[in-house]
C-alpha cells in the first residue's frame, strides 16, 4: 500500500519528527547500538515510513548532526543579532555556554559527538558532514568577532577565523573533560577562566609573554622567526 500523499509542510514535519526521535535514541544508546526498529519505535511510524524519507541509517545519523547544528546556530544567532553591541553579545554567549555546560543531558551529547568523530576517521560521508557543520560554526562565530574588531573590541593583529577555532577546539576540551574526569575537571573554574582569557584579565598588563615574533612572508602570512 502507497503511503498517502502528504503536503510539503507535512513532509517536513513528519521528517523533523523522525530526526528527534532518532536523536532521543541516539543519545540515550549511541547511533552504533541504536537499530532503525527503536528509531520506528520511537517516532511511532512503520519502517517502509522511515524509509521513504531516509536512504539508510547512515542518511539519518548525518540529519541529526545537521539538525543540532542548525538549530544551535539559529538560536546564537538570534541571541547575538539582538544584542546592542558584541561586548553583550559575548555575555549572552557566556550565559548560553553556562546553561549549555549545565544541561543534564550535555554528556550523552558528548558521548554521541565522540561516537561520531570516531566514524568520521573510516567514513567518509560522514567527516564530510561533520567538516560542513564544524564550518558552520566557525563562519557564525568567526563573523562574530570580526565585528568585535570593527567595534575596537579586538585588535588588529587578531586573525577572526584563527581565534573562532581555537575557541571552538577549548569548547570541544570542555566538553570532553567534564564527561571523561568528572568531579576531577572544574568545569566552573575552566569556564570562568576561558571568559577571564577571552577579556585579557589572565595576566598582568605589564607581563611580557613571550609571545613569538612574526614575519611577513610575500604571500601574506605570518610566521614564527627561527632562532640561532
Amino acid at each position: 500500500m502507497s503511503m498517502p500523499k502528504l503536503k510539503p509542510e507535512e513532509v517536513e514535519h513528519r521528517r523533523q519528527e523522525i530526526i528527534d526521535a532518532a536523536r532521543i535514541c541516539f543519545l540515550r544508546s549511541g547511533f552504533h547500538q541504536t537499530t532503525t526498529d527503536e528509531i520506528c519505535h520511537e517516532a511511532s511510524i512503520t519502517p517502509g515510513g522511515l524509509y521513504h524519507y531516509f536512504g539508510s541509517k547512515e542518511e539519518i545519523i548525518s540529519a541529526v548532526i545537521k539538525d543540532a547544528a542548525r538549530s544551535g546556530l539559529e538560536r546564537l544567532t538570534l541571541m547575538t543579532e539582538s544584542a546592542g553591541d558584541v561586548r553583550s553579545a559575548f555575555r549572552e554567549v557566556a550565559s548560553f555556554v553556562f546553561e549549555t555546560m549545565r544541561d543534564p543531558n550535555v554528556d550523552n551529547v558528548t558521548r554521541f559527538d565522540i561516537e561520531t568523530w570516531a566514524e568520521t576517521l573510516r567514513n567518509e560521508k560522514l567527516a564530510a558532514v561533520t567538516k560542513e557543520t564544524w564550518g558552520l560554526r566557525q563562519h557564525w562565530l568567526e563573523s562574530l568577532i570580526t565585528r568585535g574588531k570593527q567595534e575596537g573590541m579586538y585588535g588588529s593583529e587578531v586573525d577572526p577565523k584563527a581565534f573562532a577555532d581555537l575557541l571552538l577546539a577549548i569548547m570541544v576540551g570542555l566538553r570532553l573533560g567534564k564527561l571523561l574526569w568528572r568531579d576531577n575537571f572544574d568545569l566552573e573554574g575552566a569556564v570562568h577562566s576561558l571568559f577571564l582569557m577571552h577579556a585579557g584579565h589572565l595576566t598582568n598588563g605589564e607581563i611580557n609573554l613571550g609571545l613569538p615574533q612574526e614575519e611577513t612572508q610575500a604571500g601574506g602570512r605570518a610566521k614564527v622567526r627561527k632562532t640561532a
